[in-house]
């Protein structure tokens, strides 16, 4: 790496998705490339010691990256290493022409894999994710409702996880940039089996997986649909484990809209912030409205919605696209829609106390359990937090 004397050295770390889809093998790959910039200001006598400095923390970056890929390779459950040259030979170099769109962390690419760099050498659609502190999580979790790990690669201290290629990209790509072709999204059916496939993976990860695991970033974007539209939850880039002794790990980590007041007052995210999260997302789904695209005198979906909900006309907050076949169909969707908008805002409850459990949240959805008793006035939040 050559160097350049200046004044100023400064790390600058930018991520780039990649997907593909077939054939025989299609993926996503989203990879982090760590590059150092050095101003040149003229002669100065500390540029020295910056440009050192840059130099070892670079090296250090460096030897911990290999480490960790060392240590991905002897983890349980982790598949094959996928050579990074046949990810950048499906990319075409990652040309602009591949380029599907622009997501949270960096461009999206499509390509194509050969069948010799899948593990079965059969066709199979992946999606490949840098995360690489994601992996310790993701490699132990196996649900139906979670995006699968498939491989990993690396490649000159740039790691890479594969997972499973959703065809229907994420929930957020249909639910508000509606496009004639997705007619699917406006079937009642599909929304309500999403939201339930989208609660039955977060049941598993606070109550069936050992350790508990904490998402933290519960959003329309990190949801994937399949081919058929069932959901699957992904991106546990800053999920984490808490230990059986521990309810809460500290620091705030999310997405503005879905973190709830107890969580941006202590900074500590619990069950209760992911369930909270949830609850936005079901009132996101139901009406087909991001959380501040609502009515101008709303700051929030929650706002717009129990405002609604006090003025004893819950379903107007119904999106005005979802298709209904007949009398009987509306009768359905219209006792579905209330039992999901008032679940939506019991997980939302401003108190976290108040809050339903996941195992309570399946119980409603799978109508085992009566629809939650939700209060006409949004509760106070109340500091501080009651157990």
């Amino acid at each position: 790496m050559a160097s350049t004397s200046g004044e100023e050295a400064s790390f600058h770390t930018s991520f780039t998705l990649v997907s593909g889809t077939p054939p025989p093998v299609s993926f996503v790959v989203r990879v982090v490339t760590t590059n150092i910039i050095m101003s040149p200001r003229g002669p100065d006598p500390t540029s020295a010691t910056a440009a050192g400095l840059a130099l070892v923390e670079y090296r250090r970056w460096k030897k911990e990256q290999d480490k960790l890929a060392k240590i991905m390779q002897d983890l349980p459950g982790v598949p094959t290493k996928i050579e990074f040259t046949d990810i950048k030979r499906a990319t075409r170099n990652f040309h602009d022409t591949m380029k599907l769109g622009k997501g949270g962390f960096g461009a999206v690419y499509r390509c194509t894999l050969p069948a010799s760099a899948s593990r079965t050498g059969e066709p199979m659609e992946v999606a490949v994710n840098k995360f690489l502190a994601e992996v310790s999580i993701i490699n132990r979790l196996r649900h139906k409702n979670i995006v699968p790990l498939l491989g990993w690669s690396y490649h000159k201290g740039v790691p890479a996880l594969v997972y499973e290629y959703m065809t229907n990209g994420s929930l957020d790509q249909h639910l508000f940039r509606r496009r004639e072709e997705d007619a699917t999204i406006s079937q009642w059916d599909t929304r309500y089996n999403i939201v339930r496939d989208i609660a039955t993976g977060l049941h598993y990860v606070h109550h069936e997986h050992e350790p508990m695991v904490l998402h933290r970033d519960f959003k329309a974007s990190n949801i994937m649909l399949d081919s058929t539209f069932r959901a699957r939850l992904g991106d546990f880039g800053i999920a984490c484990t808490v230990a059986a002794n521990k309810s809460y790990v500290t620091g705030i980590a999310g997405t503005f809209g879905y973190i709830g007041p107890d969580y941006a007052t202590t900074g500590k995210a619990t069950r209760k912030t992911d369930i909270y999260a949830f609850g936005v997302l079901i009132l996101e789904v139901v009406t087909g409205k991001k959380n501040t695209d609502v009515q101008p005198d709303d700051d929030h979906i929650t706002d717009w919605v129990w405002r609604l909900h006090r003025q004893g006309i819950l379903l107007q907050a119904v999106d005005n696209n979802i298709l209904t076949a007949g009398a009987g169909d509306i009768i359905l969707i219209d006792d579905e829609a209330r039992r999901l908008l008032l679940l939506g805002l019991a997980c939302t409850n401003p108190n976290p106390s108040n809050r339903p459990t996941m195992v309570e949240v399946v119980q409603i959805i799978k109508k085992l359990a009566s629809t939650p008793q939700v209060p006409l006035e949004r509760p106070a939040f109340v500091w501080p937090l009651q157990d």
